[in-house]
C-alpha cells in the first residue's frame, strides 16, 4: 500500500509519497509556519517530517525532488537537510537525502539566491561527484556545462532521464510504482533565458496494488502551453495511459495560467488539450490545490476563483464536487491539516473521506499506522 500526503503550506508546495516498499519521496520543500505569527495556520514542515522519520526510525529520505527553484518550492531546505557540498550544512540533527532529483535548468541557472542557490550548489556538487542525483532532460546547455567542468557527458549519462521515459529504480515489481517523466523538454532549457515554470519537473506515477492501478499527476508550476506539449507528445506516442489519472496535484496553486492565457470572468475555460487532459480523470478522482483558500473576489495572484470554478466542475462531472480539495481549506480554513490519500487494492481515497465507504471504510489504512500524519502535533 502507498500513501500521498499534501501539506498545508499556503501558496507553496510539498508532498510526501510513501511507496509500497517503504521508500519515501518528498516532492519540493517549504519550511512553512512562522512561529512568531499566531495567525499563521500553515504547518511547520520540519516538525512534521521529523515526526514521520522518527516514527520510522530513520534519518534520511530516499528521494527529494525539487521540481524547480522558486522559493515556494525550496525555502528553508538548507536548514533542514544534510548537504554534502559544505560542512556548515551538516550535523547530527539534519536529514540526509539519498538522491536529489532536479530538472536540468536547476543545474544551469545563474543568479539564484538564498535557498535556491544553496540547493543548486548541492545538485552541482553531486553531479560532479557522479552520485546521489538524478537530472531530468539533457539539453545542449547541460553538455556544455559538463565540458566546462571537465566532465565527459557520457560519464554522467546514467544520471540523466529524459522526458518520455520512466525514472529508474522504480517499477511494478520494485516499489510497485512506475514514475513516468513528462517534462521538462530539452528545448525549454536551451533558450537564452530559462523560464523556471516552463522547465519544471512534471511526472506521472502509476501505483500498482493487486489488480488495481491508481495514477497521480504532479504538475509543479507548469503553464498551459507546456501541458499542451505534454498532451500532444504523449498522444503522438499513443500512450494514453500516461494521461489517465486518479489524483492530480494542480499546477501553480490554482492559477488560471495552468489552463489558459484567458482568466475568464466567472470560470477559466481551458485550452483544448487541457480539456482533454482533465477528461482523462477517472470516476471519483481527486484534484488537489496546494494553495491558500479560494477567494470569492477576483485576484491578481493565485489562487484564482475562475480556475477553481473549472476544477470544481471537473470534480462534479467525475462524481463529487467535494473532491476538489484545497490544502489550506481541508478539513477547514480554521484548522487545515495534511491531506492523506491512501492507495490500496480498493483504489485511492482520502483518509476520513466518507464517499467511498462502501469500498473502503473511513480511515482504512490496510492495517498500516499513519498516526504520524494526523497526530496531536497537527492540532
Amino acid at each position: 500500500m502507498a500513501t500521498i500526503t499534501f501539506f498545508p503550506l499556503g501558496n507553496a508546495d510539498s508532498s510526501l509519497v510513501e511507496f509500497a516498499d517503504g521508500r519515501l519521496m518528498l516532492i519540493d520543500y517549504f519550511k512553512g509556519k512562522d512561529h512568531e505569527d499566531e495567525e499563521d495556520k500553515r504547518i511547520c514542515l520540519p516538525d512534521v517530517l521529523n515526526s514521520v522519520l522518527e516514527d520510522k526510525d530513520r534519518d534520511y529520505i530516499d528521494v527529494v525532488a525539487f521540481t524547480h527553484s522558486d522559493s515556494d518550492h525550496v525555502a528553508g531546505a538548507e536548514d533542514f537537510f544534510w548537504l554534502e557540498h559544505a560542512e556548515k550544512y551538516q550535523g547530527d540533527d539534519r536529514i540526509k537525502i539519498n538522491d536529489i532529483w532536479v530538472p536540468a535548468c536547476y543545474i544551469l541557472e545563474e543568479g539564484l539566491k538564498s535557498s535556491a542557490r544553496i540547493i543548486r550548489q548541492e545538485a552541482r556538487h553531486r553531479l560532479k561527484e557522479g552520485k546521489g542525483i538524478r537530472v531530468f532532460s539533457q539539453p545542449n546547455a547541460l553538455d556544455k556545462w559538463f565540458q566546462d567542468n571537465s566532465i565527459n557527458p557520457e560519464d554522467r549519462a546514467h544520471l540523466i532521464t529524459t522526458a518520455g521515459s520512466c525514472a529508474p529504480d522504480f517499477s511494478k515489481y520494485y516499489g510497485q510504482a512506475e514514475i513516468f517523466i513528462h517534462a521538462p523538454f530539452a528545448f525549454q532549457v536551451d533558450g537564452e533565458e530559462i523560464d523556471q515554470n516552463k522547465a519544471s519537473l512534471v511526472f506521472h506515477i502509476t501505483f500498482y496494488e493487486g489488480d488495481i492501478s491508481s495514477r497521480a499527476f504532479f504538475g509543479a508550476d507548469t503553464t498551459y502551453d507546456v501541458w499542451e506539449n505534454i498532451v500532444y507528445k504523449t498522444m503522438e506516442k499513443k500512450r494514453l495511459e500516461r494521461l489517465t489519472w486518479d489524483i492530480f496535484k494542480l499546477s501553480h496553486h490554482c492559477s488560471y495560467k495552468a489552463l489558459s492565457d484567458d482568466k475568464g470572468t466567472d470560470k477559466t475555460e481551458p485550452v483544448e488539450d487541457l480539456q482533454f487532459l482533465f477528461d482523462q480523470g477517472q470516476k471519483g478522482c481527486y484534484l488537489i490545490s496546494s494553495s491558500k483558500p479560494i477567494p470569492s473576489e477576483d485576484t491578481d495572484q493565485p489562487p484564482h476563483k475562475q480556475a477553481a470554478s473549472y476544477y470544481k466542475d471537473v470534480s462534479k462531472d467525475k462524481g463529487d464536487e467535494k473532491n476538489f480539495r484545497v490544502t489550506m481549506e481541508t478539513p477547514s480554513i480554521e484548522n487545515p491539516k495534511p491531506i492523506l490519500i491512501v492507495i490500496s487494492s480498493f483504489g485511492s481515497s482520502i483518509k476520513g473521506d466518507e464517499k467511498k465507504s462502501a469500498l473502503m471504510p473511513s480511515g482504512y489504512t490496510g492495517g498500516k499506522e499513519v498516526s504520524h500524519i494526523y497526530g496531536a502535533g497537527f492540532a
